[in-house]
C-alpha cells in the first residue's frame, strides 16, 4: 500500500514569454504559497514537491504555425554543508542587523531569501524580498559575478577539504615486500577523487530535470496535437527542493514565423515543506522520569 501524503498544494506559474535559447525563469514557490495562504511559508526549508507538469501556450498562433521547445528545470537539494551555509548567512544578516539595533525576529513580514543564482532571468521575472548583507548586491545560493554574495562560495571558502588535489592517488603503492618491491601496485587504476571528503561542502552543482513540449493547431485537414511534460516521482516519495526555489532554462526552441513568443503554464504539486534552521548538532534532551522504590 502506497504511503499516504495528506494534503498538496498546487503552486501556478505563467513562465515567459521566452523568444530565445538560453532564457531562463525562476519559479519561487515559498512566495506563491505565502501569498496563498496567508502565513509565512520561508525559506529556509525544503519544500517536498510530488509533481510537476507544463504546458506550452504559443502567442498568436493560427493554423499552420507550431511551436517546440526543450530544456531543463534546475534545484538545488538540501545536503548537509548547503543548509549549512545558510544557516551562516542568516547568521551574518542577523547580526549586522542586531548591530544597527534591528531585532529580525520583531518583523513578522521578514524573511531571509537568497536566490538561487545571480544569472538575469527574463523581464519581470523579478525575485521579492531578495536579502543582502551591504544594500547593493543581493545574496544568491551561487553568484557568478560577486564571490562576497555568493551563499555557498563563502561557506566553502572556509571549509578546509579533506583531499584538495584532484590528480592525487586514491591509495599509494604500500611497503615493499618480498613479492613487491618498491614501485608496487596501488590497486586503482585512472585515479580521481569522488569527492573533496568534507560533506560540510555546499556543492554548486544542480539537480536538473529534461523537459520537452510542443504545440500544433492544426489545419483544415488536420487537428490540434499538443504535447505537455509531466513528471512524477514514486507515489511514496518526493524530491527535496531547497528553498523551494526552480529555474527553467531553454536550450532549444522553434518558433513558425507566426508565433513571436511561448509561455509555459506549470503547475508543482507540494506535499509540505521543512525546516532546515535547526542545529543537527543539538541533541534533544529526554526528560528522565524517576521512580520511587517501594
Amino acid at each position: 500500500m502506497a504511503k499516504s501524503l495528506g494534503l498538496i498544494h498546487n503552486v501556478n506559474f505563467r513562465a515567459g514569454a521566452f523568444t530565445a535559447i538560453n532564457q531562463r525563469y525562476v519559479c519561487d514557490l515559498p512566495s506563491e504559497l505565502t501569498a496563498q495562504l496567508q502565513r509565512m511559508v520561508r525559506a529556509g526549508t525544503y519544500l517536498k514537491v510530488v509533481g510537476i507538469d507544463m504546458n506550452l501556450d504559443p502567442s498568436g498562433v493560427t493554423p499552420g504555425d507550431s511551436a517546440s521547445v526543450s530544456g531543463r528545470i534546475r534545484y538545488f537539494t538540501p545536503t548537509q554543508g548547503r543548509c549549512e551555509a545558510f544557516r551562516g548567512a542568516f547568521k551574518s544578516a542577523a547580526n549586522l542587523m542586531k548591530s544597527q539595533g534591528i531585532s529580525m525576529r520583531d518583523n513578522k513580514m521578514y524573511d531571509f531569501r537568497p536566490r538561487i543564482n545571480s544569472t538575469n532571468p527574463l523581464a519581470g521575472n523579478d525575485f521579492q524580498n531578495q536579502a543582502t548583507l551591504d544594500g547593493t548586491d543581493g545574496l544568491c545560493l551561487v553568484h557568478n559575478t560577486v564571490p562576497g554574495a555568493s551563499v555557498f562560495g563563502v561557506h566553502n571558502a572556509g571549509i578546509q577539504p579533506v583531499s584538495s588535489t584532484a590528480s592525487a592517488d586514491v591509495y599509494s603503492s604500500g611497503f615493499n615486500t618480498v613479492l613487491q618491491g618498491s614501485g608496487g601496485t596501488d590497486f586503482v587504476m585512472n585515479d580521481v577523487l569522488p569527492f573533496t571528503g568534507n560533506p560540510l561542502e555546499a556543492s554548486t552543482e544542480y539537480e536538473e530535470i529534461p523537459f520537452e513540449m510542443a504545440y500544433n493547431p492544426g489545419t483544415a485537414n488536420a487537428g490540434a496535437t499538443a504535447t505537455g511534460f509531466s513528471f512524477r516521482p514514486d507515489p511514496a516519495l518526493y524530491i527535496a527542493v531547497l528553498t523551494g526555489q526552480f529555474e527553467i532554462i531553454v536550450d532549444e526552441l522553434t518558433l513558425s514565423s507566426g508565433v513571436p513568443n511561448v509561455v509555459f503554464d506549470c503547475s508543482f504539486q507540494v506535499a509540505g515543506w521543512k525546516s532546515i534552521m535547526g542545529d543537527p548538532k543539538k541533541k534533544r534532551s529526554k526528560k528522565r522520569s524517576s521512580k520511587s522504590k517501594k
